[in-house]
């Protein structure tokens, strides 16, 4: 499947959409994390208790709580106070509390732990490794996150174990670096992963918007196109007749229009096309539909609108269009409109308007004709 081409803007836009994603999954997906490092400490501290300064475990056990008790509220501040608009922000106190977590556990676990048994710094050293390893599915979306966690986990003890200078204490040492290069690479892989599959749902949608905005939309004049205008045209039109408002439809020709392109060319013919639905934009309601019905032909509903009040619409669009043509001085043209209000679907209404507006024509143009049934 081809890649929608962006702009740089949009590029952004698609980046800072991204990044959005990954923090609402990091969220979801590490809350638990919180909870499972307080259960593996607590298995920590319970294997050392026999072996290992009490008052040293427990401080670190206690300091590590508050941390976690941090997070927790964090979670629930998030929870409770995160949107749309704000998400961006929560990365940067995530940040900061799961590092300290890290760091509680890196330094505080060298510095708790039994100084005079290699048998009990290596239990120690795997439990690191098995944090080191979780972090990845808990907070691999974020590269540099991961990277920081694991490094703040596992080099202290790895940086422990290599100065101390003992030979199976430094090969736990190279064991735990080579851990960690292996991770990062993971870790890479992993963002990666996420950031392609987020990125490739955006543009999806990105590209699906367009191409339905495409599917309903004229190219030249960025009005309505026939299909879009019809479609939504019934809609309203069913809602009148069930509420018994009535809506009338304009039907409306640039006169001399193949004079235009033929004598000036087709730039100027798509001029005056442009001009008539910027006129149409400016001068019709906000509850009209305006459409390009093809070719020279524009239509408008105009919505909980008498017979009456549409002419009083159209002959605004018409002294509209005149003062704009008279002011700049270029190529005049004329419009003739055909106005009908009898029916409830957009297939009629277009008939009869149809009638009027070359009722028009045929009284001379630059006139306005309401269709009255014979």
């Amino acid at each position: 499947m081809p890649i929608v081409n962006f702009d740089n803007s949009n590029e952004d836009f698609l980046a800072t959409q991204v990044r959005a994603d990954k923090i609402r999954l990091l969220y979801l997906q590490s809350y638990q994390a919180v909870f499972s490092t307080l259960v593996v400490a607590g298995l920590w501290v319970t294997l050392l208790w026999e072996h290992a300064s009490h008052s040293n475990l427990m401080i670190w056990l206690g300091l590590l709580a508050v941390v976690t008790l941090g997070r927790i509220l964090l979670f629930i501040q998030y929870q409770r106070h995160s949107t749309d608009a704000n998400v961006l922000k929560w990365i940067v106190p995530y940040t900061l509390t799961v590092l300290a977590s890290a760091l509680v556990w890196g330094l505080g676990t060298v510095w708790a732990m039994p100084s005079n048994s290699f048998l009990y710094q290596s239990l120690t050293y795997i439990f690191l490794i098995g944090l080191g390893g979780a972090a990845l599915s808990a907070y691999g979306v974020f590269r540099g996150m991961t990277i920081a966690i694991v490094c703040s986990v596992i080099l202290p003890c790895t940086v422990f174990f290599i100065l101390s200078g003992e030979r199976d204490q430094l090969v736990l040492g190279l064991s735990g670096i080579w851990f960690l290069l292996t991770t990062l690479r993971a870790v890479a892989v992993h963002n990666k992963t996420v950031e392609q599959s987020f990125l490739r749902g955006h543009q999806l949608e990105a590209a699906k918007r367009i191409a339905e905005q495409q599917a309903h939309t004229d190219p030249l004049t960025g009005l309505n196109n026939r299909r879009a205008f019809t479609e939504r045209a019934d809609t309203l039109l069913r809602l009148g007749a069930r509420e018994g408002r009535t809506s009338s439809l304009m039907l409306i020709d640039i006169d001399d229009f193949k004079q235009i392109n033929d004598n000036h060319g087709h730039a100027m013919g798509d001029a005056a096309l442009l001009h008539i639905s910027r006129l149409l934009m400016e001068t019709m309601r906000k509850s009209d539909v305006c459409g390009r019905h093809g070719g020279d032909e524009f239509t408008v509903l105009l919505t909980n609108t008498e017979l009456v009040a549409a002419k009083a619409a159209a002959e605004k669009l018409i002294q509209a269009l005149e003062q704009q043509l008279t002011a700049g001085g270029s190529l005049q043209w004329t419009l003739s409109i055909g106005i009908a209000g009898d029916a409830y679907d957009s297939e009629t209404l277009i008939r009869h308007a149809d009638t009027a507006m070359y009722q028009a024509k045929r009284n001379g143009k630059n006139r306005i004709e309401l269709y009255t049934a014979n």
